[in-house]
């Protein structure tokens, strides 16, 4: 029987940091780069050049080796006007995304199953939003229904789908570290509040997403111009419930340019 103390949650974090567009989700990555770790980014949104260019600026503190720990894959899918309306010509963005996670092999890079994976890597998925409209146009293209609206049965199909890859990604077998980013979506529940929770597919699954997760982490700004402030919290904000592995070590929050990579630290002491 194995021992609490050796629980695999020492060494590895299974993440969901989600925040409001400009929030600084991405940007968040590049001290955990400067710890040391190894990020391989999904880049759904084609938006990880703030990343770039944390790395590069000599002023913002960040070791010059940071930046050649960073691999990327960028997935996107090209857009056709059809009468006026744009659609997608081709739902590719799902399958291109899992083929990786099965085995990471591209032009520039042979990392292998995410599987094979240590705790010194991290797998980024930027974001769930775009992965779960990927997820979408793939039901919608097996059905020939490409850039039309979804029937019932295809929010289901996209759901079972996104479920199926966060099962596999928690699964003990994958050592390495997981962050997924998100967007934020607020639902409101029955005779209750809204409440905020990472954006995916519809509005009844949204809320068993974090169940796949052992940590939820808000990406927040505040203020505004040269006054502005950007924090991660570890704690529940308002109507977004948070959650975090090591409530006695974290703190409630940190800076957002060094939060990400003192998170792991207080996590693992």
């Amino acid at each position: 029987m194995p021992k609490l103390s050796d629980h695999q949650s020492q060494d590895t974090t299974k993440m969901l940091l989600i925040g409001d567009t400009g929030a600084g989700k991405s940007g968040s990555l590049a001290s955990l780069a400067d710890a040391g770790y190894n990020l391989r980014i999904l880049d759904m949104d084609n938006g990880i050049d703030i990343l770039r260019s944390l790395l590069t600026d000599p002023k913002s503190g960040y070791s010059k080796e940071s930046l050649a720990r960073v691999d990327y894959e960028t997935i996107t899918d090209p857009m056709k006007n059809v009468n006026g309306k744009l659609i997608p010509a081709k739902a590719t963005q799902w399958q291109r995304a899992i083929k990786l996670l099965d085995n990471w092999k591209t032009e520039s890079a042979d990392f292998g199953p995410i599987s094979t994976w240590s705790p010194k890597d991290i797998l980024v998925i930027d974001s769930l939003t775009m992965l779960s409209n990927a997820a979408m146009n793939f039901v919608l293209a097996m059905n020939a229904r490409l850039g039309q609206k979804p029937h019932q049965s295809d929010w289901f199909d996209g759901q079972i789908m996104l479920e199926g890859l966060f099962q596999m990604l928690y699964d003990e077998g994958v050592k390495c570290n997981v962050i997924v980013t998100s967007h934020i979506v607020f639902i409101g529940e029955e005779n209750g509040p809204q409440r905020g929770y990472p954006s995916a597919l519809g509005s009844k699954f949204p809320p068993k997403i974090g169940r796949y997760f052992n940590t939820m982490l808000l990406a927040k700004s505040s203020g505004s111009g040269v006054g502005i402030k950007q924090k991660i919290y570890t704690r529940t904000q308002g109507l977004i419930e948070l959650k975090n592995t090591a409530p006695g070590k974290v703190q409630p929050e940190y800076p957002l340019e060094t939060g990400l990579a003192q998170y792991f630290k207080d996590i693992r002491s």
